[in-house]
């Protein structure tokens, strides 16, 4: 079912019948785009080709791009559900828009820029069947060469400011116990479940009831966006997950954006500043 923006709904209570939960889709897909065509065709290609034991949906959103990303979904992949944004709303936005539209019991946020490996879905929804108290689980991210990327981290903070993923020290010396420390991946136990401060979004399944319990993405953010929602579900008593079982490849940051420096130095401020209004979905 392909569908333009006039019918995206502004907030959660345009939507109400299409939140409870008794829909018999197990996982909502979501994926927000922009100006990405190629990189999201190989995406939608990579889910569909794969084969899943739960029922699953595909929702793509948009953000107005100007390459024929959203006519090349409509023409390609009819199975999904496709939205366009009146304009470029951002990752948040677009995605919170999404959440109130996904049947799923599950919402698995997925960047454009991925590629799904075989039972990377089944892998993250099995687990947190399992696991009741878990309320995000994140994939193991691979770059594109197969190395492991800086996915899972302690939430942030002044040592990871100074050891972290981004760090001059760790770019320079990238195995210093103070690192490691910090960006949980190269932990000696990696290759089983663990709790993390938080993982990507670029992979990432939440239960559905976690909307109700901690809100909206904050759609103040450009960066930061997966450490504060993390950090908002552990406050509100679940847990956050890393489960390496579930692997996605992810082409780091070429999945197009219009964010500038302005936005980005924005963004960082009100992470540190704190939440916001996070209750509706724009």
């Amino acid at each position: 079912m392909n569908q333009d923006s006039a019918q995206i709904p502004d907030t959660a209570a345009d939507e109400q019948s299409d939140q409870s939960g008794t829909s018999d889709v197990s996982v909502s897909i979501i994926i927000a785009n922009y100006n990405a065509r190629d990189l999201l065709e190989d995406c939608l290609n990579s889910i569909y080709q794969g084969e899943s034991r739960y029922r699953f949906e595909v929702l793509v959103v948009d953000d107005h791009s100007t390459d024929d990303s959203f006519d090349m979904v409509k023409a390609r992949f009819p199975q999904v559900r496709a939205y366009r944004n009146e304009a470029n709303l951002h990752y948040a936005t677009s995605n919170n828009r999404m959440f109130d539209l996904a049947q799923g019991r599950y919402l698995f946020l997925l960047n454009n820029d991925t590629i799904v490996k075989a039972g990377a879905v089944d892998a993250l929804v099995d687990f947190m069947e399992a696991h009741p108290e878990v309320g995000c689980a994140g994939s193991k991210l691979l770059n594109e060469d197969g190395s492991v990327q800086e996915s899972v981290k302690t939430l942030p903070n002044v040592r990871s400011a100074l050891f972290g993923a981004r760090s001059y020290i760790y770019r320079l010396f990238p195995n210093n116990v103070l690192s490691k420390r910090e960006l949980l991946h190269s932990r000696e136990d990696a290759a089983e479940p663990f709790t993390a401060g938080y993982v990507s979004s670029a992979a990432m399944v939440i239960r559905r009831e976690l909307i109700g319990a901690v809100g909206y993405l904050d759609p103040r953010l450009s960066y930061h966006v997966d450490a504060d929602y993390c950090a908002r579900i552990w406050q509100a008593g679940w847990e956050v997950v890393y489960v390496p079982q579930s692997v996605v490849i992810h082409l780091n940051h070429r999945g197009g954006t219009l964010v500038n420096r302005r936005r980005r130095l924005k963004s960082v401020f009100e992470f540190h500043r704190g939440p916001g209004s996070s209750s509706s979905a724009i």
